[in-house]
């Protein structure tokens, strides 16, 4: 579970900094960094699995676009993440808390092509200790011909020399956190479509292959006691949501060679998932996705959907969250439950706590004599009280800010 992200260089953020709760709503006024700091999740997750030209793919905007832009114009060269973990399922006596960090830069490399260039990765440990992560251009020109993951280099490969067996484990447990994390941007015109019998497993952003996904989550999750595993609670929670649905059922189709959705509703069954309404479609999608293990994130819940039924769904995912503390990170056997959320819903205010809301706006700042305009984050003031705190950049959400957002006024630039 991830509880820190720091971010500079990347898109609209310097010196960007935000503590994860295991649920979290960033709400905020478009252009605001919301869908950036999930790029930003994205990128840097994809660069340690995949490598940074998967990553640069995974996102929006062309390679040097990733780089922030100043206010005169010009760009930085440089981007820099750093990610704090609690990780689960290690054993005893090693520890839990642990700090990712990785420096890129915008370089032109002799005999190659312009690019983003990972100059430096590291990994720290809770009391200061350091697992050397090396990133060598001489490994690299010995690896198959295609770029490897970030972590690819230290894990997999004999020539990265050796790692102790507790730091591999450590690395073995991050690289599954990295792995394990989810984006959505949910598209109705995906969640319709039947998946091929024996096609991918994963859910994509848009939310193509939500049978097979599902059917997966089934044969993941079930046991003697629990036939359908965790299907049987999606099936539970989307009835709650979504009254006009009694049921659904994956059909497993051997001439059609494919693999579909069909609900019941109180008046009729066999109902094929083009005719579902895009808001049922999407609350089944987010229910699977909550019900898997690791991080998600999921932009705008609140398309299509009532907001009652958003309400509903929000206190549903604030419940299904594995709890931030290193006691449960070290029992239970099972990884973490996370969920970020974006919204531009006032409901979220009603329904999720205080502390588990952000707010992302645009500010001003000086370098070198020149105003940039860049992302920042701040947590809600509580009840009565102070709007400066000690230890944080900028002040807190004031009331009347919150009174803004819910009656949709955004503040002048």
């Amino acid at each position: 579970m991830i509880t820190r992200i720091e971010i500079d260089g990347f898109k609209s953020f310097e010196n960007f900094a935000i503590d994860l709760p295991p649920f979290l709503v960033l709400i905020g006024t478009n252009a605001s960094g919301k869908s950036n700091l999930l790029d930003a999740l994205n990128f840097i997750s994809v660069a340690v699995i995949r490598g940074v030209d998967a990553a640069v793919a995974e996102v929006r905007g062309d390679p040097r676009g990733l780089f922030r832009r100043r206010g005169d114009g010009t760009r930085a060269d440089r981007m820099s993440f750093a990610l704090e973990f609690l990780l689960a399922e290690l054993p005893q006596g090693v520890p839990v808390h642990w700090r990712y960090e990785v420096d890129l830069s915008w370089a032109e490399p002799e005999d190659a092509l312009e690019g983003i260039v990972a100059l430096k990765q590291r990994l720290w440990g809770p009391h200061g200790n350091e697992i050397a992560l090396e990133i060598s251009p001489e490994l690299q020109t010995r690896l198959p011909k295609r770029e490897p993951g970030l972590l690819e280099l230290v894990l997999f490969h004999k020539n990265a020399g050796p790692v102790a067996a507790n730091d591999r484990l450590v690395l073995r447990h991050l690289w599954d956190e990295f792995a394990r994390m989810r984006f959505l941007h949910l598209e109705a015109g995906s969640l319709r479509r039947a998946s091929e019998l024996g096609g991918p497993s994963h859910l994509d952003s848009t939310g193509r292959d939500l049978p097979n996904y599902l059917r997966s989550l089934a044969r993941e999750t079930a046991s003697d006691n629990l036939p359908l595993g965790v299907l049987g609670e999606i099936k539970m929670h989307l009835v709650g949501l979504v009254r006009e649905i009694s049921d659904f059922q994956i059909v497993e189709d051997e001439r059609r060679r494919d693999v579909r959705l069909e609900f019941s509703s109180p008046y009729e069954k066999g109902l094929d998932a083009e005719f579902a309404s895009d808001g049922t479609l999407r609350m089944l999608a987010i229910l699977a996705a909550l019900h898997d293990r690791g991080t998600v994130a999921v932009e705008e819940p609140e398309n299509g959907v009532f907001p009652e039924r958003l309400r509903q769904l929000l206190r549903l995912a604030t419940g299904l969250v594995t709890g931030g503390t290193e006691a449960t990170a070290s029992s239970a056997g099972e990884a973490h439950r996370q969920v970020i959320f974006t919204s531009h819903s006032p409901v979220v205010l009603d329904a999720v706590p205080r502390e588990n809301i952000a707010f992302l706006d645009m500010t001003t700042v000086l370098e070198g004599g020149v105003a940039s305009r860049v992302s920042r984050v701040r947590r809600l003031r509580e009840d009565a009280g102070a709007v400066r705190v000690d230890g944080e950049r900028w002040p807190r959400v004031t009331d009347s800010e919150l009174d803004g957002f819910r009656a949709g006024v955004e503040e002048p630039v």
